[in-house]
């Protein structure tokens, strides 16, 4: 049960496209009809990354920097290290967390049964426009990636003040594990992290 592909996409492999459809995105405009009463205007949700991510790199300048250590495991049927596996560390928002628990929410209502392999993608592709919109506001220097060692552990050093989300998955031939752990680095180094059973975000499938 090594932490494999299994023919799914890296994280990486469709920032590219995200970024295409981001662009797109931002030239789209839409006008009312002519002769059509003009609607109300609402006032556009502002997102909180580029303020976040501008007080990582103020901590980061200031020297408010710590040291995040951990091990990566699964205990059920057997043990089962996350080893020689990529641990990423990326910059949390409040949406993304309550986007990632919804879909927790999902996987625990259904008994911790394996959901479909669409669940990871739907995660997997959420996760990987976050980082996207981190680079476009500045902080894609921010993102750290670390590689376990055989018996799960892990290291990032110079990680600024704030929060932070841990994320890693495992897979095996039968379904997929996914990590996604919010972490508040303080004035302190944090006590050592674990990715374990009690800490999986869901269990999809694997693709077939």
């Amino acid at each position: 049960m090594r932490n494999r592909s299994n023919g799914r996409p890296k994280m990486g492999a469709l920032l590219p496209a995200l970024l295409v459809l981001t662009a797109c995105a931002g030239k789209v405009t839409t006008t009312a009809p002519s002769g059509a009463p003009s609607a109300k205007r609402q006032p556009a949700s502002v997102s909180p990354l580029p303020g976040i991510v501008q007080v990582l790199l103020a901590n980061q300048a200031a020297g408010r920097i710590r040291t995040i250590g951990g091990v990566g495991y699964v205990t059920a049927p057997i043990a089962v290290p996350l080893a020689n596996g990529e641990v990423s560390l990326i910059p949390s928002t409040p949406d993304l967390e309550a986007a990632l628990a919804r879909l927790q929410r999902r996987w625990l209502n259904g008994k911790r049964l394996p959901l479909p392999y669409e669940a990871f993608q739907t995660a997997f592709t959420r996760l990987t426009a976050h980082r996207v919109q981190i680079g476009q506001a500045g902080g894609e220097a921010l993102i750290r990636f670390a590689t376990t060692d055989e018996r799960g552990a892990f290291r990032f050093e110079q990680v600024p003040e704030g929060r932070w989300l841990l994320v890693a998955d495992m897979s095996s031939p039968v379904s997929i594990l996914l990590w996604a752990v919010p972490v508040e680095v303080g004035p302190e180094d944090p006590p050592l992290l674990f990715l374990v059973d009690g800490a999986i975000l869901l269990e999809a499938r694997s693709a077939r």
